[in-house]
């Protein structure tokens, strides 16, 4: 039945004296009988205010019949909870909460059930995401039971977690008994209950109808009614594990003590009077504090008082009698009869009326003074005389009792505050952080497994191997492992082997060395570049001035000759030493290089970068510079020998300093540190996630706190987000749908705990609980994958100094104990422990204490170096009775339990990784425990490789006929192969000596007895010679020609032969090799070519290659018979024949214009001067004469030809030789002279090239124009209208040279930073030279100076990528001027 104002309503009977005929108004709601209408009416007023409660739920500000809908859907709720579920939770009720207030009753329970599952209880199950109806059939724990020990601050039930549960369950639905119908070793992540269960709103509805507080207790306890059904119940029938430990909470009563509560008064009695008061002031709310006395007390109160005061002052009252009313007030009646007789029954009455009062006084006085008495005597006052019951105490004598005993009770408050404040600092002083080693409560440790290392590792090896692993794990996104290994990941197993192992085919050094050296390249290219110019005046200025490396006293000298190798190397192999091809066979000669010339100057130009972005770097502080000035005996290793030719540790020393040297650029740096920026922004939001989580926990339980206070209840509006957190808090509940991102939404944004009810609060409270975790456990795992990413986590460091380190790469915790070196730290105060119990050591505990000498002590003394250097974590149940063991009082242990606590799910994964390692047998076989030594094994011959090499190498020169040994040294090639392939010496073929620069470098008669090294060299050095120079590409080819026409080798190429004939090691060689065939033009070979004719390929044998256009055919395609051998090797192909002839016949032309121009010229002369001098005949007899169709005889004269485009010194010279009048001639018959326009060409490019043979800016002439004769005799005109659009042009020029866009375009290209740029632009052009030639008047009209703009972008497109940087500038620089420039060309 409903309850009316939280009280039980009882439905009024049937009224008295109803007839057959009586009119009566029925309500069929409570079944009631009202003899009139406003009766009625009132009733159902009553019945539709919101004054009505659900007596199951407790909900309130309801209806009757809102209130009835309630009460029958918590019954169906009631009907339908599943026994297997109802009689655990009653068992815990009835034996281990200790709460007397109810909602922290339900969350005991709440929290006790949460991910814990009962015996026999149906839960869902999810395999392999299905889900399936089972049944708990047993459980047990992993962890070792042991006593739980609660504090006294804590707030909800202490038992192991839920992840130390494993279940065996019955899957249910399945016909027949099959093994499939069991599942063991189940964890509580599989297994969830039914949201219309397991809810708190569920457990709270079970609770209120089979729980109580009884009127004497504290405590909640189990109705008499469900007594039966868990009275012979166990914990073991409920669970495994140890019990659970719940919080006590007593009762806190608020306002005047219930009068179930107060003594003598029954229970109908209180009823009754409730009852009463209810009818009589139903709607008046209840007084608080001690009722108001009634007219009777108080009147009988003062009558007390004046008999007392009579008394004590000896006046008597007459009175016949005293009468006490039904009410209690007290009467006097005075009697009309005599004295006499009046004062007899007087003194009667009196006497024994006085006794009466006396003994009541002296029982009420006793009654009040009854808590003093009980205080004397906990406090040791003296009570002797005072309690009694034979007299009554004076006034004085009450007070000076009541005072003596608050005085000793002030004097135990003093007390009890300052045993308080001593607790206080006692407390705060246990609290202290200090040295682990002096914490008087340490417990032992558990004692990890020694890692499991190879016999031939020794413990500083791995370290530097974990430190070369860490380092390509922390930058594996910036360096080109992919590109290289074909995978991102580097193991354990390959750092050890690429240190170890002497053999480069089975050594994986050569690739992790190539992933170094090529972001090492890059970065260089960015932040080094090429040395700088010493004699520069402005490095001169700028090394003077900020005491730049070349003036260093200590390094000065060191650094010059640095860079002059540098320089020197460039100039050899037409590149730095950073971009020499590295392979295995040519990382040797690369590492040498890289060595002999780090720390090189870069000058002015990289000045600024080194100070701010690389903190004021110094050449002298390379590491690979500290380690050439450390170990010499490594690099002079290097130049006669291989790397792996060397011991592991000097691999590890050159792998060492390469990669410190890596560390030096603000490349990486920058790398690390906006890694750890964002590392540290993320432990930010982290903490202030937490924050906030904890401001909503205070708003919550204030806005519980208030609605428990509140009684008033009045409608409040609600705001959308309130409607909308209602509604999807009561789907949740019902387990209905609901859209869980808008929920999730709000409750990370901010939850309207003051809009909603008690019950709301709660499951909205637990829901963002939820959700924050969830938030928290994804921000955590990112940041432990970050820092994993930064670097190794060090987790801290136990009472031990042992350091925790996680290596993800090889999925283990690694614990390292320090060494004598690293640990100088004296003993200072030897370990008490109060426990003896923690003194005690075993095959899983180890005790670590400082004894107080240095001798002795197992932390400090030498002693320590007797335990495993490295050890690791195991399993989870180490990991966690290292978490129980570690002390929260120590300085180092405290921030070591931080860190595990923080990444405690990250840890746990991280070991079931080791476990799976384990079980699968993996563990040993990647820190390779059980493998040989790979240093010994090596089975590389390097003579065999190289001559092997040369071999192919000469094989495809001779196949592709582009060069042939029988031709240039005039011996035998199979004698020569034969040679080579016995022992490699082909000097003794040689009949003379090869000179390079007029050097004399092969000396047969000294050559005899060279090293092999050397012999190898020659033998490649007669396969160099003997290619033909149109198949070389340039640096090695000067792009001038000799006298005779044909191509000649460049002074780069010259020095490039000598250098290697003075190689020492295979590696060098194997270097010249391998740059000298990136040299050859591979696709004019005779082995890659089709057949121009059909376009078909076919072998080497069945193809003849032309000697003009190096295009193959066919043999049948060319017809060319096999018989005629020195056919096929000067074979020249139809179109060059013709060609050929095509060339013969312009050059006979030339010849005769040429000497009729000559004719013309003598004849001339001898005019003007009217001398008779005889010219020769055969000049004569070439001048040609024609007729016209008159028959008239005229003479044919021809017009020199003069580019426009020369520059102006050669414009100008022209002009004088041009505009000379016949008087000046030297002699007579000195034919005129003709500026040879393709001879100037070639002289300005020859001039323009530098010593190196490395191109330098040039520029190819304009095409040539024809001018008549007289045009030579006049000077220039330029018209107006023309000078005003070149000056125009030339502000327009301006204009552009001045935008950002233009700045690649500004200068011409230097070959220093882009060698290869000359070799693919042969007509180069730049803003510069443009705005040169305009003030030069070079242009004769403004159409050239756009035909120079459009070679320029020209040139930018053929060069450049279309996604570069300059290629997108070009486009913006085109948009700029292209239209402008236009308008300005077409304008009249």
């Amino acid at each position: 039945m409903p309850l009316l104002n939280k009280q039980s309503f009882e439905p009024r009977s049937l009224p008295n004296g109803i007839v057959q005929d009586t009119q009566l108004y029925y309500c069929k709601a409570t079944k009631e009988l009202f003899l009139n209408h406003e009766e009625y009416f009132t009733r159902m007023m009553m019945l539709n205010t919101t004054v009505w409660s659900c007596s199951l739920t407790r909900k309130s500000n309801l209806t009757y019949f809102e209130a009835i809908k309630s009460e029958q859907e918590a019954e169906t709720e009631l009907l339908n909870f599943p026994e297997s579920l109802e009689r655990p939770i009653l068992f815990i009720v009835q034996k281990f909460t200790n709460r007397g207030r109810f909602e922290e009753l339900v969350n005991d329970v709440y929290h006790i059930m949460k991910d814990r599952y009962f015996t026999n209880e149906e839960v869902y199950y999810t395999e392999r995401n299905r889900k399936l109806l089972a049944q708990i059939i047993t459980s047990y724990t992993v962890e070792e039971q042991q006593e739980i020990k609660t504090e006294p601050d804590v707030k909800e039930p202490v038992l192991l977690p839920a992840d130390a549960y494993r279940y065996t369950i019955k899957i249910l639905g399945i016909d027949s008994m099959t093994e499939n119908m069991f599942r063991e070793n189940v964890t509580h992540d599989n297994l969830f209950r039914s949201k219309n269960i397991g809810a708190r709103h569920k457990i709270r509805l079970l609770l209120k109808n089979c729980c109580y507080l009884p009127p004497d207790g504290d405590r909640y306890t189990v109705r008499d009614r469900f007594i039966e059904k868990v009275s012979q119940m166990w914990w073991s029938d409920v669970m495994s594990g140890t019990e659970p430990v719940c919080p006590q909470t007593p009762v806190q009563q608020r306002g005047r003590v219930p009068n179930l509560l107060i003594p003598g008064l029954s229970r109908t009695q209180n009823r009754k009077k409730k009852n009463e008061n209810d009818d009589n002031n139903a709607a008046t709310p209840r007084r608080r504090g001690r009722p108001p006395q009634t007219p009777e007390q108080r009147a009988l109160k003062e009558k007390r008082r004046q008999f007392q005061r009579r008394s004590e002052a000896g006046i008597e009252p007459e009175i016949d009698e005293f009468i006490i009313s039904q009410s209690g007030a007290l009467t006097l009646t005075v009697s009309q009869l005599s004295a006499s007789s009046a004062k007899k029954k007087v003194r009667k009455s009196s006497a024994s009326l006085k006794n009466g009062k006396k003994k009541a006084k002296i029982q009420e006085q006793q009654e009040d003074l009854d808590f003093y008495f009980n205080e004397a005597r906990r406090l040791g006052v003296d009570i002797s005389g005072l309690e009694q019951d034979e007299r009554l105490l004076s006034p004085k004598i009450v007070a000076n009792f009541k005072r003596k005993v608050r005085e000793e009770k002030e004097a135990e408050k003093e007390l009890m505050k300052e045993e308080r404040k001593r607790k206080i600092k006692e407390k705060a002083a246990y609290n202290k952080k200090r040295e682990d080693l002096i914490c008087n409560d340490l417990k032992p440790m558990p004692k990890f497994p020694a890692l499991e290392l190879p016999s031939w590792m020794t413990n500083e090896e791995f370290e530097d191997y974990l430190f070369i692993l860490q380092f390509f794990s922390s930058f594996k996104d910036i360096l080109p492992l992919k590109e290289i290994r074909g995978s991102e990941s580097v193991l354990l197993s390959d750092v050890i082997l690429a240190i170890r192992c002497g053999d480069p085919q089975s050594s994986p050094f050569a690739d992790l060395m190539r992933v170094l050296l090529s972001i090492r390249t890059d970065i260089t290219d960015e932040e080094d570049g090429d040395e700088a110019d010493i004699n520069n005046r402005e490095e001169m200025y700028l090394i003077n001035t900020q005491n730049c490396d070349p003036i260093n006293l200590a390094h000065g000298d060191s650094i010059k000759e640095i860079s002059d190798l540098h320089q020197k190397i460039r100039k050899i192999y037409g590149k730095s030493v950073r971009h020499l091809p590295v392979d295995w066979m040519t990382l040797t000669e690369v590492l040498r290089l890289i060595f002999a010339t780090s720390g090189y100057y870069t000058g002015i130009s990289t000045h600024r970068h080194r100070l701010y972005a690389r903190g004021n770097f110094r050449g002298y502080e390379d590491p690979a510079y500290e380690l050439r000035m450390r170990r010499p005996d490594i690099i002079s290793k290097l130049r006669t020998q291989t790397v792996f030719d060397l011991e592991p540790s000097e691999r590890m020393e050159i792998v060492k300093a390469i990669i410190y040297q890596l560390l030096t650029y603000s490349k990486l740096r920058g790398y690390l540190e906006k890694s750890q920026n964002d590392l540290n922004e993320l432990k930010k939001e982290q903490k202030k996630l937490k924050t906030w989580d904890a401001g909503q926990e205070g708003e919550a339980n204030a806005a519980r706190l208030v609605l428990e206070l509140d009684t008033l209840d009045f409608e409040k509006k609600e705001s959308p987000v309130v409607k909308i957190v209602k509604s999807h808090i009561k789907a949740h509940n019902e387990g209905r749908r609901y859209d869980k991102n808008d929920l999730d939404t709000i409750l990370l944004d901010s939850v309207p705990y003051s809009s909603l009810t008690l019950d709301e609060i709660i499951a909205a409270r637990e829901l963002q609980k939820a959700e924050v975790k969830i938030k928290l456990d994804i921000m955590s795992s990112k940041t432990f994958a970050m820092h994993c990413k930064v670097s190794d986590i060090r987790l801290g460091s136990d009472r031990a100094y042992r350091r925790y380190i996680v290596m993800e790469n090889i999925s283990a915790i690694l614990v390292e104990n320090p060494t004598t070196t690293e640990l100088c730290i004296n003993c200072d105060e030897p370990s008490r422990i109060d426990d003896e119990n923690n003194l005690r050591e075993d095959e899983k505990n180890e005790v670590f204490l400082c004894s107080g000498q240095l001798a002795t002590c197992l932390v400090h003394g030498l002693q320590r170096n007797n335990r495993y250097r490295w050890c690791y974590i195991e399993s989870r149940d180490q990991f966690q009775q290292l978490l129980n063991s570690l002390n929260p009082r120590g300085n180092r242990e405290i921030e070591l339990l931080e860190y595990l606590n923080e990444y405690r799910l990250n840890l746990l994964n991280v070991i079931e990784k080791t476990e799976q390692l384990k079980r699968e047998k993996c563990w040993e076989e990647n820190l390779m425990t059980n493998i040989p030594d790979p240093a010994d094994t090596y089975n590389i011959d390097w003579d065999t490789e190289m001559r092997d090499l040369l071999l192919d190498f000469e094989e495809k020169l001779d196949q592709g006929l582009m060069g042939s040994i029988e031709k240039v040294f005039k011996i035998n090639r199979s004698s020569w192969r034969e040679s080579l392939r016995d022992n490699g010496d082909v000097v003794k073929l040689l009949e003379d000596n090869n000179e390079v620069f007029d050097q004399n470098i092969i000396d047969i008669q000294s050559v005899s007895e060279v090293s092999t090294v050397k012999k190898l060299a020659i033998a490649f050095f007669m396969i160099v010679r003997s290619i033909n120079l149109k198949f070389i590409k340039p640096p090695y080819i000067s792009p001038t020609k000799d006298e005779r026409g044909n191509l000649k080798p460049s002074e780069l190429f010259n020095r490039w032969q000598s250098s290697l004939l003075q190689c020492e090691s295979h590696s060098a060689l194997s270097l010249f090799i391998t740059t000298f065939e990136g040299a050859i033009k591979w696709d004019k070979s005779r082995l890659q070519g089709k057949c121009k004719s059909c376009r078909r390929k076919a072998f080497a044998n069945e193809l003849v290659l032309c000697t003009e256009c190096d295009s193959c055919y066919h043999l049948k395609c060319a017809k060319v018979d096999l018989k005629l051998d020195q056919v096929i090797s000067d074979y020249m192909c139809i179109a060059c024949k013709a060609h050929k002839r095509k060339l013969e016949n312009e050059a006979r032309r030339k010849n005769v214009s040429k000497t009729e121009d000559s004719l013309l010229a003598s004849m001339s002369i001898d005019e003007h001067d009217s001398a008779t001098e005889v010219i020769d005949e055969a000049s004569t007899s070439s001048l040609s004469v024609t007729k016209t169709a008159s028959g008239r005889s005229v003479k044919k004269i021809h017009y020199l030809e003069v580019h426009e485009g020369l520059n102006l010194k050669a414009r100008k010279s022209n002009e004088v030789l041009m505009s000379s009048t016949p008087f000046e001639r030297a002699h007579r018959n000195e034919p005129v002279k003709v500026l040879d326009h393709d001879t100037n060409r070639d002289s300005i490019q020859e001039d323009e090239h530098d010593s190196d043979g490395e191109n330098t800016r040039k520029r190819k002439l304009p095409s040539k124009r024809s001018l008549t004769a007289k045009n030579n005799d006049s000077p220039r005109v330029i018209i107006p209208k023309e000078k005003e659009k070149m000056s125009a042009i030339e502000q327009l020029l301006k204009e552009a040279m001045r935008q950002e866009c233009s700045w690649p375009f500004l200068q011409p290209v230097d070959v220093k930073e882009v060698p290869d740029y000359y070799d693919v632009i042969k007509r180069p052009m730049d803003l510069r030279t443009m705005m040169n030639k305009i003030k030069q008047r070079v242009y004769n009209k403004p159409a050239e100076v756009g035909s120079d703009f459009r070679l320029l972008l020209s040139n930018c497109e053929t060069y450049n990528e279309t996604e570069s940087e300059i290629y997108q500038l070009s486009k913006q620089l085109d948009s700029f001027v292209t239209t402008r420039l236009d308008n300005i060309i077409g304008s009249r």
